[in-house]
């Protein structure tokens, strides 16, 4: 496996913990990858984790930010970006508006727009800004049906926003650009591909992979003032 490029930024990237919270950081995230999403093979396009987080960018706000996010996504040195932000609290439906306003942005960055003041645009792909897919742990969804086991597969160990080139989302991955062309939504085959014992086995992925996170974050939460008492954060 190649090294995964990485970006750090936030308000606590210069701490001297920082490296270290994010090479944890990283390694949980490759765990998700690695064990869910290959595992069960939820994107056609993932061979190799390094390859396929592209740029992996650790924001270290308590909160998010809307400029630090544009920025590192700006600063990205390849056509899929994951934004990862292990250090909120915020609530799934609240990180999700957040990653609208992201996309937003993204779009009034392409085309005639590109260089509007106050957009950071990556390279569009026949003129069409990049397809986002936002992940959360506490992500709404369940096994009752393809649409709604969507939110479930989606329960990243971190709130993260992942953008990939536009061309990419027609490949049928539930993850990447899930419902974005219904044409190309291959949510049922996978519905009935997975249901029963295997969103079982998904199911006890995640939560063992959030128990190793909570774990190795721990220690760092505390030493950003991060960790509060009797919260796994």
């Amino acid at each position: 496996m190649g090294q995964v490029q990485l970006v750090l930024r936030g308000e606590f990237a210069s701490h001297p913990q920082a490296a270290r919270f994010a090479a944890e950081v990283v390694r949980i995230h490759t765990r998700y990858a690695d064990e869910v999403v290959a595992g069960y093979q939820l994107c056609p396009f993932l061979r190799d984790t390094a390859s396929g987080f592209g740029t992996f960018c650790v924001l270290l706000d308590r909160e998010p930010v809307l400029e630090t996010t544009l920025s590192a996504a700006r600063d990205a040195d390849s056509s899929v970006i994951h934004l990862v932000f292990p250090c909120l609290r915020t609530p799934a439906a609240a990180f999700e508006r957040f990653a609208a306003r992201v996309g937003d942005a993204l779009r009034r960055g392409t085309g005639q727009n590109a260089t509007a003041p106050g957009t950071f645009p990556l390279p569009p792909v026949n003129d069409k800004a990049p397809v986002m897919a936002t992940f959360h742990p506490q992500m709404l969804g369940d096994a009752s049906n393809a649409h709604r086991l969507v939110g479930l597969l989606r329960r990243a160990p971190d709130p993260f926003v992942q953008l990939i080139p536009a061309g990419l989302s027609g490949g049928g991955t539930v993850l990447a650009g899930a419902g974005v062309e219904p044409t190309e939504d291959r949510s049922e085959l996978l519905y009935a591909r997975l249901r029963g014992a295997g969103v079982e086995a998904i199911q006890s992925a995640i939560l063992a992979i959030q128990a190793d996170r909570n774990a190795a974050y721990s220690s760092f939460l505390e030493a950003f003032g991060l960790l509060q008492e009797g919260s796994s954060h």
